[in-house]
């Protein structure tokens, strides 16, 4: 039998690191998994817990192996180690390869951890921009919304100033659909000028329905259609009542971002009082002109006229027995005076109004004065009059015998035209607005024609048969009328629906302030 060194350490040192390797093993899965409990999504710390439950199961299985059999063979039990010993050995290889397989792949895992590691920093960089994006976004947002307020502010204002100026302007504005003909929107002042009380009474109706004349309205919409726009072009309306103003209008077409035409817009200026200032100051120039060159002429024909006339009823006398001449001279001394007639007429005309006094009037005594006197031959010739007057209009202040004069020749002048069997109509009324008074005397006669009435007033233009007329009434009533500060306006057929429906063909509409200014004797009320 051979001698061998004995076995004993090398049992006790393989029972002992069999041992420590199952205490470190343990140590090692329990810091293992306590790392996986803190940071439980971490790819590196699982792989690590898993790798140290194979080792723990290895250095189990191999350190129960190695401690049982030194049991068994310590208690003499050899066979039974021999039968135990496979299952054993077949156990430490499946742990064994366990921890094998997970330290290969660690290399996989590593790779894992790596892209991990790369898309999680992917990940914070675009967390990153993506804050930075959000951050600036948020500036951009506050921008936006302070940009949008402030262009929000600016267009308050600008709707504010231009509805201000829409609302509070003194000329008419208004703006017309796609076909230049109903009006959309209208400011006051226009609704006022088109003489209705509402806005809504003036929206929806066509604007062509204002034009007096029609065919002035086609050439308007052919040329804002041609052109584009028209600029201070006169025209005439017609309100509700009849009467019409005198507007300068300007129109332009409104587009739309592709320059399709959406509608118009338009200003109109009303020239009405301007027109009626501009043409009594070209009659009244007129009138001068005409009144020095009469006065001239009165004075001048004045002179031989008398001697005729001195002369004619001398011879008179003398053939008196001479029935032939003494029927020449009178022919002779009628034609004289008619021309000495027309001669003081002249002179009337060309006077100045100084030779009358002037008092407060009441324009109503005036007219039922005059009527007192002209009556009788109105009602010899069936001529009804027809009188609405006034009993609250005030007094004005001016020359009595002077205004009789004008209604005297108004009166003749609607007599004249009617002929017989007619209606002289004589109104009176006071304008608050205009603070004036107007006298109104119209007449059922056959009118005055459109192509004369802007001469009535030019002196010795008269409608009536030879010997009948000089044509100086209405230029003498114009010029006292104007010495008064007003004016005479002619309207054939009338504008004002009243007179109209009176009968009236034609109507004379005196107009006298009394505000005190252009009195009659050059002075102004205090």
């Amino acid at each position: 039998m051979i001698e061998s060194l004995p076995l004993f350490p090398v049992y006790v040192v393989d029972f002992v690191g069999a041992l420590l390797m199952v205490i470190f093993s343990l140590m090692a899965f329990f810091y293992a998994r306590r790392l996986t409990i803190l940071q439980p999504k971490s790819v590196l710390w699982t792989y690590m817990f898993w790798f140290s439950m194979a080792l723990v199961a290895l250095a189990v299985s191999r350190g129960v192996g190695h401690t049982v059999r030194f049991v068994l063979l310590y208690m003499g039990l050899p066979r039974l180690w021999k039968d135990i010993a496979p299952f054993s050995g077949g156990l430490n290889t499946i742990t064994f390869t366990s921890v094998a397989v997970l330290t290969f792949y660690y290399s996989n895992v590593r790779d894992v951890i790596d892209r991990v590691k790369e898309d999680t920093e992917a990940l914070y960089q675009a967390n990153l921009r993506l804050q930075k994006a959000q951050e600036a976004l948020r500036r951009l947002n506050q921008n936006l919304e302070q940009m949008v307020e402030e262009r929000t502010k600016e267009l308050r204002q600008s709707e504010k100033k231009f509805r201000g100026l829409f609302e509070g302007s003194k000329d008419m504005i208004f703006f017309c659909n796609k076909d230049q003909s109903t009006i959309e929107d209208m400011n006051p002042s226009g609704v006022e000028l088109l003489g209705f009380k509402s806005r809504q009474e003036v929206i929806g109706r066509p604007f062509r329905e204002f034009f007096l004349d029609q065919k002035q309205w086609e050439m308007f919409r052919d040329e804002i259609c041609g052109k584009g726009h028209i600029k201070d072009i006169e025209a005439e309306l017609v309100r509700p009542d009849g009467s019409t103003r005198n507007v300068i209008l300007t129109i332009s077409v409104i587009k739309d971002e592709n320059g399709k035409v959406r509608g118009c817009e338009g200003i109109g200026k009303d020239i009405t009082k301007m027109k009626q200032v501009t043409e009594s100051l070209i009659q009244s120039e007129k009138m001068a002109s005409v009144g020095q060159l009469a006065a001239g002429v009165a004075h001048e024909v004045n002179t031989p006229l008398g001697i005729i006339l001195g002369y004619a009823q001398l011879l008179e006398e003398e053939c008196a027995e001479n029935k032939e001449a003494l029927e020449s001279l009178h022919i002779i001394e009628k034609q004289t005076k008619i021309c000495k007639r027309i001669v003081g007429d002249l002179l009337k005309f060309s006077r100045s109004s100084s030779d009358s006094e002037v008092s407060k009037i009441k324009i109503n005594d005036c007219i039922n004065e005059v009527l007192a006197v002209t009556e009788h031959s109105l009602n010899m010739d069936r001529i009804y009059v027809n009188k609405n007057l006034d009993e609250d209009i005030p007094s004005i202040k001016g020359k009595k015998e002077k205004l009789r004069q004008v209604i005297i020749n108004l009166i003749n002048n609607a007599h004249h035209a009617v002929e017989k069997e007619g209606i002289i109509g004589i109104w009176t009324e006071y304008s608050i607005g205009d603070r004036e008074i107007r006298v109104v005397i119209g007449d059922t006669g056959t009118g005055i024609p459109y192509d004369i009435q802007n001469k009535i007033f030019d002196p010795f233009f008269t409608t009536k048969g030879v010997g009948t007329g000089t044509g100086l009434g209405l230029s003498v009533s114009f010029g006292i009328v104007k010495d008064h500060g007003g004016y005479i306006k002619a309207q054939s057929p009338p504008k004002d629906k009243r007179f109209k429906d009176a009968g009236m063909e034609t109507v004379m509409i005196i107009h006298i302030p009394v505000n005190g200014e252009n009195n009659a004797d050059g002075s102004s009320d205090p």
